[in-house]
């Protein structure tokens, strides 16, 4: 039986697990860390380091691995989703804004949310199409 089957009929991915692919497909090596980060600064677009770390739970050293690692990364793994921008009047406050590269990420993301398949399974063959109102989507704010 393969991933994309289940009793012999095909299953589509959960939103979750195909954002996790879309970005894996940019970098294979991507951490689940490192995506959450890049999805909280798709939400929240201009958020500060501190602020992306209380987010995350992270400490600030991890929090500054992740962030150069979206933006310039280590080595031969360049993402150039974000980059981290000064404030003009306090240069102690680093903002992190999305990339075009990024932006284009973003999107994919986002239209992959909106066409969202439940993780699981109610017995019905068909998946649901309808959305709940309180269910938004993350990346609209950026679109």
């Amino acid at each position: 039986m393969t991933a994309d089957q289940n009793d012999g009929r095909h299953r589509q991915r959960s939103a979750p697990l195909a954002t996790l692919e879309a970005m894996r497909a940019v970098d294979e090596q991507f951490s689940l860390q490192e995506a959450c980060g890049f999805l909280y600064i798709c939400e929240n677009e201009g958020i500060s380091l501190r602020e992306l770390g209380l987010l995350l739970r992270a400490q600030p050293h991890t929090v500054s691995r992740i962030v150069a690692r979206l933006s310039t990364g280590f080595g031969n793994r360049a993402s150039d989703l974000v980059e981290a921008r000064t404030l003009h009047h306090d240069n102690r406050v680093r903002t992190l804004h999305l990339t075009e590269r990024g932006r284009s990420l973003c999107r994919t993301l986002n239209s992959i949310v909106l066409q969202a398949v439940p993780i699981i399974d109610d017995g019905d063959d068909a998946p649901s199409t309808s959305r709940s109102p309180a269910s938004t989507s993350w990346a609209s704010a950026t679109a």
